[in-house]
């Protein structure tokens, strides 16, 4: 865009702060609806201000040297004013449009807990997907699974930035490359939600449950994890994010460095082995950890180093998807070794019970473990 076509922006906006008659002005340029809604209904505080004008200056700058020409400083602060929002509204849609969508009011049309299968929905279909599958995306956006790419019709305008849902239920888990390398291995009881095709300035996806992430490092694209009680920020790491529903979200880093932001706007600041503890939308702590135990899922396995029996438990029923409880004394034993999660429930069981004795009371619905 030339310089001419921002000050007749500028202009328009000038208009619309003297709130001036539009409805003939705004319907002559392509993004005229867009303008108006954004000039009506967004805050300003979404928008990096200073990022934009810096950029729009070189750009201004670089228009100039180009043409040979020297264009007059505008001198008014109300015309300066309606020219900085106007650059900055153009540079928002330009850019931006599609990196705010509302990825938490897409998690909610779909709960892991619904699906039998792994399964993995795009904008045309549903499909079901084996144990451990594996879905790779190139840079152009396709899609394979295990290797065999998903043909589908070229339908979608190019520019359209188009998101993917996958759902993982309770005892199978799945792996995702996404277009920009970053890979993801997803638990049980699991959602994330991510673009076929990273656009824009951001990197940016959902989580729900329980996801260990291995970012491609983008100096120039910072990837940010959204849920529903905090917001992270990396450029390049490993770490692992636990956020069930009902209970407290942990995070732990295991390489590089994250900044996380709660509901309250707190941020955190983490390093390698660091366990971050989120309740209610609020950080609550931070220490260091063993990050092993943490992660040793990835491999299919539960390290015990000590931990109640209560909170074994309490991570087993999420797993497979079953009610464990257990008697409060019980519960207080600790437990050491480690766990294959491939077994069934009643293999794992019968594992613990080796190193603690306890009876075993089953439902089809429900096990309780008494003294």
């Amino acid at each position: 865009m030339n310089l001419k076509e921002y000050f007749r922006l500028a202009n328009l906006f000038g208009k619309l702060n003297s709130q001036e008659e539009l409805e003939d002005d705004f319907t002559t340029i392509p993004e005229g609806e867009k303008l108006r809604f954004f000039w009506e209904s967004c805050k300003q505080e979404k928008i990096d201000a200073s990022s934009i004008i810096e950029r729009t200056c070189i750009r201004m700058r670089k228009d100039a040297m180009k043409r040979r020409r020297n264009y007059f400083l505008i001198t008014s602060a109300s015309i300066a004013a309606s020219v900085l929002i106007c650059i900055s509204t153009i540079y928002f849609l330009n850019q931006t449009t599609t990196a705010d969508v509302d990825l938490q009011a897409i998690a909610t049309e779909m709960d892991s807990q619904t699906v039998d299968e792994v399964t993995l929905i795009t904008a045309k279909e549903q499909l079901n997907l084996d144990e451990d599958a594996f879905i790779k995306y190139s840079k152009e956006g396709k899609v394979a699974v295990n290797s065999q790419i998903i043909k589908e019709e070229e339908e979608k305008v190019k520019d359209e930035q188009e998101y993917n849902q996958l759902l993982v239920p309770p005892g199978k888990r799945a792996r995702i490359e996404l277009s920009d390398g970053t890979h993801l291995i997803v638990n049980s009881q699991s959602k994330v939600i991510y673009p076929r095709r990273f656009k824009g300035d951001i990197r940016k996806i959902y989580a729900q449950g329980e996801v260990f992430l291995e970012v491609a490092h983008d100096k120039k694209h910072p990837f940010v994890v959204e849920s529903e009680d905090f917001s992270l920020r990396v450029l390049g790491t490993k770490f692992n994010i636990s956020n069930y529903k009902g209970g407290t979200t942990n995070i732990v880093l295991v390489e590089g460095a994250v900044e996380v932001t709660d509901k309250n706007e707190r941020k955190a600041q983490l390093t390698p082995n660091d366990l971050l503890n989120i309740a209610n939308g609020t950080i609550t702590s931070q220490k260091k950890v063993d990050v092993a135990e943490y992660i040793s899922w990835v491999d299919g396995i539960m390290l015990l180093n000590g931990n109640d029996l209560s909170q074994i438990i309490q991570r087993l029923s999420i797993y497979y998807g079953l009610s464990i409880q257990c008697d409060p004394l019980v519960g207080k034993e600790k437990v050491y070794g480690k766990l294959d999660l491939k077994d069934d429930i009643d293999e794992v069981i019968e594992c613990i019970q080796q190193t603690l004795p306890f009876k075993v009371e089953k439902s089809s619905t429900s096990i309780y473990l008494n003294k």
